[in-house]
């Protein structure tokens, strides 16, 4: 690469930004609109599509914003995959666009450019870009209630602080763990001399109260419904057994976050806050900064001791972390303006990595085909989003020759699979999950419905964990709605190259 490339900054963008970091972001945004473009919609994301067709104030899983956001866009391009995942384009964007703006204020020089990198190679970004999850909600809010609460502490007066109390409550009406960007804050104002200043004022007290009032809805439909999403979530991420190898469920969470972030920016995170440019800030940037990243991370690493924790769980510390690495990256790399260019190429090693491994794993039939058709089977997107065409044809073609085709409905043995034929057939009302299934948001729209709907279709999945071909799948299932014969067993041939059974089943008194 010509001295030119690392010099030259490309001020036509609205981003100004050295050459290299934008072909680097550049790569990210293709592999990433690869995904969004040619990965079908996955099980759990045409779930929270049927929350967005029928909207309330919380559901058993999370509050309701994601699918809140997820409503126009699907409204006004018919359902389409690409639309109802434009919450998850929104909260790149947003971090993009955020992240570049306070880095540039908080570092000066190149460091907005590189939040912009560090952002756009992030591994857990690059796949939250095309798969819509609650997470989405989360980090559009916590990138503006960040920003909001680093503008409050440069500023005397109100505003910022109820637009931080704004984000924050909307931030808990996206997930449940919101509640830590106020936390994070809380102890950013008491351990800093600044801080402490604002602490005696009334505006931090009042964003608090505005976070609650905005959170209030959800609390009052929980209350309504037994608590029953408090329960849950509290329940699903702290176990009472202590029976693990606490140091084995640790690992499992270290080894969760070095997937989701890279090992080499992970470190470098918790590294910053103590570096020569993080001893630099002053103590309210830094206690902000260092109080997002450190929270989560401790949180749910002592959650991660008694419990499977998932790596997405402290992804709003990724927000402050990709402010801290950028920091640290323009003092490595930049002395006074000027690149240093040997510790540029292996920056440019390190961030091409992921983007790499991530497109193997996205579509993972380009290696097989590579190796000849003998590596082993694989979970990934393409292969849970895979295969659902011809289910939903096949369903269609039974309801059409029923004589109860207006009032069947149909049921699957998983929430997810619920949702994915629901949004196939755009039928929100007429598919469930079977009672046998794990308890989910069907579980409460069945309690609500007097009557028993009219089963007359059941859909359950198979694959080599459960039968080694076809001929093994049951011809009867007994399940808490009825008995159902079997229909038709349609075959599909995964991108990876493993093998998947629908058998589809009708009611035995139909």
């Amino acid at each position: 690469m010509p001295v030119a490339l690392f010099e030259h900054r490309l001020r036509w963008l609205p981003f100004n930004m050295p050459v290299w970091i934008a072909a680097l972001v550049g790569v990210a945004l293709l592999g990433n609109l690869a995904g969004l473009l040619g990965i079908g919609l996955l099980p759990d994301e045409a779930y929270y599509w049927v929350w967005s067709q029928r909207p309330q104030w919380g559901y058993f899983d999370h509050p309701p914003l994601i699918a809140w956001l997820m409503l126009p866009g699907a409204w006004l391009f018919n359902d389409a995959a690409w639309a109802v995942r434009l919450p998850a384009v929104a909260s790149w964007l947003v971090g993009a666009v955020v992240g570049y703006r306070m880095a540039q204020q908080i570092f000066g020089g190149t460091a907005g450019a590189l939040a912009l990198m560090v952002w756009a190679s992030l591994p857990i970004m690059q796949v939250g870009f095309h798969v819509v999850t609650p997470d989405n909600a989360l980090i559009i809010f916590t990138w503006l209630g960040l920003w909001a609460a680093w503008r409050a502490g440069q500023e005397p007066g109100a505003r910022w602080w109820l637009l931080t109390g704004s984000c924050i409550g909307l931030a808990l009406l996206a997930k449940y763990p919101a509640v830590l960007l106020m936390g994070a804050l809380f102890f950013a104002l008491l351990s800093s001399q600044d801080g402490r200043r604002w602490l005696v004022t009334p505006w931090p007290w009042l964003g608090c109260l505005l976070a609650l009032i905005l959170f209030m809805p959800v609390v009052f439909w929980n209350g309504t419904h037994d608590w029953v999403s408090f329960r849950f979530q509290f329940g699903h991420g702290v176990k009472a057994s202590t029976d693990n190898n606490l140091l084995a469920m640790f690992m499992l969470f270290l080894g969760g976050q070095l997937v989701v972030a890279m090992p080499w920016s992970y470190f470098a995170m918790m590294w910053a806050p103590f570096s020569r440019v993080g001893r630099s800030l002053d103590g309210y940037t830094r206690a902000l900064l260092s109080w997002n990243f450190f929270l989560p991370m401790s949180v749910f690493g002592i959650a991660g001791l008694t419990a499977s924790s998932g790596p997405n769980w402290p992804v709003s510390a990724y927000a402050a972390g990709t402010l801290l690495l950028a920091g640290l990256l323009n003092d490595l790399l930049y002395r006074d303006g000027k690149p240093r260019q040997a510790r540029a190429w292996f920056i440019i090693g390190l961030f091409l990595l992921p983007h790499l491994l991530l497109n193997i794993m996205r579509f993972p039939h380009l290696v097989v085909e590579l190796a000849g058709d003998k590596l082993p089977p694989q979970r990934t997107q393409l292969t849970n989003s895979y295969g659902w065409e011809p289910v939903a044809t096949v369903l269609r073609e039974q309801l059409s020759v029923m004589d109860n085709s207006d009032t069947c409905h149909i049921l699957t043995g998983y929430h997810g699979r619920a949702g994915m034929i629901a949004w196939m057939l755009r039928l929100p009302d007429r598919v469930d999950a079977t009672m046998s299934a794990r308890v989910s948001q069907y579980t409460l729209w069945r309690n609500e419905v007097e009557q028993e709907p009219d089963y007359c279709l059941y859909l359950q999945q198979y694959d080599s964990r459960s039968v080694s071909n076809k001929n093994m799948i049951p011809t009867v299932r007994e399940l808490p709605e009825g008995v159902f014969e079997i229909l038709r067993v349609i075959e599909v041939k995964n991108p990876d190259g493993s093998k998947r059974w629908f058998g589809i089943y009708r009611a035995a008194s139909t």
